[in-house]
């Protein structure tokens, strides 16, 4: 029996080291949350803004363009300057608007484990005007929601994450003209 035991631990230990030598840890630890990310996905601050010298009117219709390009769908637009001045307020940011927008056809899939993230919907695109005059263009980037993830869906995180490529590509390309 002696002899059995030492010839299986001889056995297991040899296999053991011709299959860590297999593993590699120079590009950074496979089950480490952060490995894939920073492999998939860049790096985008969680309010991401761009400023463009333009007028509102051109801003807003390149807007409804390049979202409705994306499959983007625009639910209500919030013209938040108009309202302060209809309360009085002649002191505020110009051109203030915040554009709700979705992608249905993806809300099903962000929301069916996670119905608490329906607080991070629709995502938002918003413009004011700066103190240099210049149109300002940014977004709360819709991924910031998988912070709040009771259940941790993969899906969901892909497509949360993609839709922060999706808006800040769309802001780019508005305040690169």
């Amino acid at each position: 029996m002696r002899q059995f035991l030492r010839f299986f631990f001889l056995i297991v230990t040899i296999s053991g080291i011709s299959c860590t030598a297999q593993i590699s840890w120079e590009s950074g630890d496979p089950w480490d949350d952060d490995y894939y990310e920073e492999k998939r996905y860049p790096e985008i601050p969680d309010i991401y803004e761009r400023s463009v010298s333009i007028s509102f009117e051109e801003a807003d219709l390149m807007i409804r363009s390049a979202l409705e390009e994306e499959n983007f769908k625009i639910i209500k637009v919030a013209h938040v300057s108009e309202g302060m001045k209809e309360q009085g307020r002649t002191d505020f940011w110009e051109d203030m608007h915040i554009y709700m927008v979705c992608k249905l056809s993806d809300g099903y899939f962000i929301l069916r484990h996670n119905p608490q993230l329906v607080g991070f919907c629709p995502y938002r695109i918003y413009t004011y005007r700066n103190k240099e005059g210049d149109l300002v263009i940014g977004m709360v980037k819709p991924s910031l929601a998988v912070k709040y993830m009771g259940n941790p869906d993969s899906k969901a995180v892909e497509l949360l994450r993609k839709h922060d490529i999706q808006l800040k590509k769309i802001i780019d390309e508005i305040t690169s003209k």
